[in-house]
């Protein structure tokens, strides 16, 4: 049960919204506000079976993202900064209460720069970014609670993001993940450990018009088994998800997303019947 200290992060994880990787001239800035609300009834732990009756977690995120975007030397760079909170509540597994939390989550630091950077091409444009995330360990944890929105760890994750049009109104995205995770030397009286975790997402797109976008989305992540002190617990991040986006320019400079997400999938956590993200950005 320990390994539930780290639950709340899946809600906070690297998943993207389409179009993420549009690179925006120089000088630009961009302000997200994301709201996040999931609902998982179901809990699998590797190698047992599912945890259904009496069991579910509910969570409620929010998001602040600031963006500015360079040029140095020819090459778009975007620093930016995420900051994490919200509230994590009605966590069971069999009847048994994990009982809830709010308050911060950990920082996210990091800086795109596009290896491609062809906004005219396609409906779309083509674009080949990377982005190193390093997560700051400090967010609210408290080693004697079973729900927390800190991780009370270092993790640094790197993403590859690659827009393509292809024909008419239509473009893929694709975007890779490998997250390797420091260790959290306070899960109770252990140290908990986690291999890297590896994810897939890919978005099939169409514009209607150069204000109105909707992406139809698949994400598969691998890996990321948890020990204290060196023993399994059971805990990994095997997820397979599909994902619906609608987007939509109110003004030339504000833009609202609405997603759907759904695991189809999970082994060694909570399987999220249902997750709906909200986005709001302006752009000045």
């Amino acid at each position: 049960m320990l390994a539930l200290a780290l639950v709340s992060t899946k809600s906070l994880a690297v998943d993207v919204n389409s179009g993420d990787y549009i690179a925006f001239p120089s000088g630009t800035n961009l302000a997200a506000w994301y709201q996040q609300y999931g609902r998982a009834e179901r809990y699998n732990a590797d190698g047992g079976p599912d945890a259904k009756q009496d069991t579910g977690i509910r969570s409620n995120i929010s998001i602040l993202r600031l963006i500015h975007y360079v040029d140095i030397g020819g090459t778009t760079f975007a620093p930016q900064i995420l900051l994490p909170f919200g509230h994590v509540y009605d966590a069971r597994i069999g009847g048994q209460s994990l009982g809830s939390n709010s308050g911060m989550a950990d920082p996210i630091i990091g800086a795109t720069f596009w290896l491609i950077n062809q906004p005219h091409a396609g409906v779309s444009g083509r674009y080949l970014g990377i982005i190193p995330l390093v997560y700051l360990p400090w967010g609210q944890y408290d080693r004697n609670e079973a729900i927390n929105l800190g991780e009370n760890r270092y993790k640094l994750d790197l993403q590859l993001g690659w827009i393509e049009p292809l024909w008419g109104k239509l473009a893929m995205e694709w975007y890779a993940d490998a997250v390797i995770y420091g260790d959290n030397q306070q899960a109770g009286q252990q140290t908990l450990e986690q291999d890297k975790t590896y994810q897939l997402q890919a978005n099939l797109r169409y514009d209607f018009n150069p204000s109105q976008r909707l992406a139809l989305g698949y994400s598969a992540s691998t890996g990321g088994k948890q020990y204290l002190d060196s023993n399994y617990n059971g805990t990994k991040t095997e997820v397979q998800q599909v994902r619906l986006e609608f987007q939509q320019m109110l003004t030339p400079r504000v833009q609202f997303s609405t997603q759907l997400t759904h695991d189809v999938r999970t082994e060694g956590g909570f399987q999220e019947e249902i997750g709906v993200n909200l986005r709001a950005v302006l752009l000045f």
